[in-house]
């Protein structure tokens, strides 16, 4: 209907311009309209040009990088026929994924209040193409967040060169990149539970402690060639190989909160416990440590000793994609034991959130013999007397905090501190 609309209005305009030319008479009128008839007639045609047979691509520089890093992004445009095209306004529509900037490490200064971490990412820009039958555009994307990000619309407007009238058309070019927490480096302070090298346990399996099988498991690179099951492989048609108790044998167990309890403006605060959370993993892995790691969620999430010495890039895709949840919080899932957990182990839970009920769990558990530790990341503004009520409770019960607020998480080498 906007369309014929227009086409309508031109018509009309043509008419008037006839008109005035049979009353009016004379070299000025007929010339007045035969200027105008074919600027009258393209702007009759830009409704109709059939933009949507265009051919648009896009390119991107990198499908995998880390948080604030930038991407270059072409975009291609091909058409079949030359036809004149005055100008051309191109729009890129971003997800809302993109809506924050990754500033790197001075992005924490703002923990508390965040509005800086928000941006509202926009590409518009004007072409000129002429009779160009191909041209493309060059832009960059800057501060990239953590996340699985994909572009799928392209918005392309032709019109005329008053403006009179135009036509648009969205293409549907899906593209997607993946954004990885960064990795900071790690300094383990001496502590009363210590974590330094001599007193980690050797990755290699004992034979005498291998004995016990308590189930079977998908092959992974490093495992040895007598422990496939051959039964199960053939069965199964992959190859699987025993599991045993020693494997669940954890001397670390490093849980992330994924669960509810922060509002979405604090989103930062969780960006920054996932980035404190894989820098642990990467220290303890660079250290041949034996661990695992879990989050807590609406869903149990588990990587094995294996998995996070072999596949780590798995461990990786997972942080960059992981999201808070909103509907059930870590006291609630704490509620659940965790079979793998054997007593005796180094329990350290990254957490965002502390309130009564969490103290009262993590109290629970460390009746259970394991040895727990919390780094709290929250903002110094936030940390009321409410907060270190819960935090001197916790010490109390031999339960070793961290807090790691805006001074920590600015540092340029990250400190993790487990003494009670």
């Amino acid at each position: 209907m906007r369309k014929i609309v227009k086409g309508l209005q031109l018509l009309l305009l043509l008419g008037i311009l006839f008109v005035f030319a049979m009353f009016q008479g004379g070299f000025v009128s007929w010339f007045l309209f035969y200027s105008m008839l074919p600027i009258i007639l393209y702007m009759f045609v830009i409704p109709f040009y059939p933009i949507h047979n265009w051919k648009v691509e896009r390119k991107l520089s990198e499908r995998y990088l880390q948080t604030g890093g930038h991407i270059e992004v072409t975009i291609t445009i091909k058409r079949k026929f030359r036809f004149p095209i005055f100008y051309l306004v191109l729009e890129e529509e971003f997800p809302e994924s993109l809506r924050y900037q990754d500033i790197g490490k001075k992005k924490y200064q703002y923990l508390f209040e965040q509005q800086s971490y928000h941006r509202s990412r926009l590409l518009k820009k004007i072409l000129y193409p002429g009779f160009q039958k191909e041209f493309a555009i060059h832009y960059r994307m800057e501060h990239l967040p953590r996340g699985k990000h994909q572009l799928s619309t392209i918005n392309l407007r032709i019109g005329d060169m008053f403006g009179f009238v135009d036509t648009e058309h969205r293409f549907k070019v899906a593209q997607e990149f993946l954004v990885y927490p960064a990795i900071k480096e790690l300094k383990w302070k001496q502590q009363s539970m210590s974590l330094e090298e001599g007193l980690m346990s050797s990755h290699i399996h004992d034979e005498k402690l291998t004995n016990v099988v308590s189930g079977v498991r998908e092959y992974i690179p490093g495992d040895r060639f007598s422990w496939i099951d051959w039964k199960t492989t053939a069965r199964k048609n992959t190859v699987m190989t025993k599991e045993f108790e020693q494997e669940k044998d954890s001397q670390i167990v490093v849980i992330l909160d994924v669960a509810g309890g922060l509002s979405q403006s604090k989103q930062l605060v969780f960006e920054a416990a996932v980035e404190w959370t894989l820098s642990i993993l990467e220290s303890l892995r660079k250290k041949d440590q034996r661990m695992s790691f879990y989050t807590f969620g609406k869903e149990e999430v588990f990587f094995s000793y294996n998995q996070l010495r072999f596949q780590f890039p798995a461990v990786q895709n997972y942080l960059a994609t992981v999201e808070q949840e909103q509907q059930i919080s870590l006291a609630e899932r704490m509620a659940t034991p965790i079979k793998e957990l054997s007593r005796g182990s180094v329990v350290l839970f990254v957490i965002h959130h502390l309130d009564e009920w969490l103290v009262e769990r993590l109290s629970n558990w460390e009746k259970q013999d394991y040895l727990l530790a919390v780094c709290y990341i929250i903002s110094e503004k936030e940390l009321d007397a409410k907060i270190e009520q819960y935090i001197r409770s916790l010490r109390l019960k031999n339960i070793s905090v961290q807090t790691v607020t805006e001074k920590q998480l600015m540092q340029e080498q990250w400190e993790v501190q487990a003494s009670r």
